[in-house]
């Protein structure tokens, strides 16, 4: 029930790419708009990748919540390719993550998971990922970054794990994204 991202970020002097995965609000005008309001400069982008993948992403780091820092999870470290090729190769068939990000020229461009339908009308599994475009010239992002609510996704969550803690389920605990609900008789 989330819009799957992943960011990356290109090293202008050697080409390799670091990336992780965004679990919740990864369209443009979600995880895009928060890239583009509050990591656009170089360093703060490359912060973003000294804790693995997270859950959200949020205004400032500490916002954030990484999977390894926020959860106690094992850390999965940023993967790195040898460049933006290898990784978009590496993502060929992956039909989980809807949005790419890339940091590189000094700006945020995405790319978009695409899907091919066959003459029968059925879906196909042929996906592919668009020619990355600067964010602030996608279609999506120019049509909502006004009316984007922050972690929308994230909330929805939490309101099934409210739901969750008054539905009588005998003293377990329900993990929901970004907390806990105890789940009460």
């Amino acid at each position: 029930m989330s819009t799957r991202s992943n960011i990356a970020i290109e090293d202008p002097k050697t080409k390799k790419v670091k990336v992780i995965y965004v679990h919740s609000d990864g369209y443009p005008y979600g995880v895009g708009k928060c890239l583009v309001d509050h990591y656009r400069l170089p360093a703060m982008a490359a912060e973003l990748f000294k804790h693995g993948d997270a859950s959200y992403l949020g205004d400032t780091l500490d916002e954030c919540s990484f999977y390894s820092r926020d959860w106690k999870r094992e850390e999965e470290p940023a993967r790195e390719y040898r460049d933006e090729w290898m990784f978009m190769q590496s993502m060929r068939g992956d039909i989980f993550i809807e949005y790419i990000y890339l940091y590189k020229d000094n700006r945020w461009h995405v790319s978009t998971s695409k899907y091919v339908k066959t003459k029968n009308g059925y879906d196909s599994n042929v996906s592919y990922y668009t020619k990355f475009e600067p964010v602030i010239m996608n279609k999506e992002y120019i049509k909502y970054k006004d009316k984007h609510e922050k972690h929308a996704e994230v909330k929805m969550i939490s309101q099934i794990g409210k739901m969750l803690s008054g539905a009588g389920f005998d003293g377990d605990n329900v993990m929901i994204q970004g907390g806990k609900a105890k789940k009460s008789n």
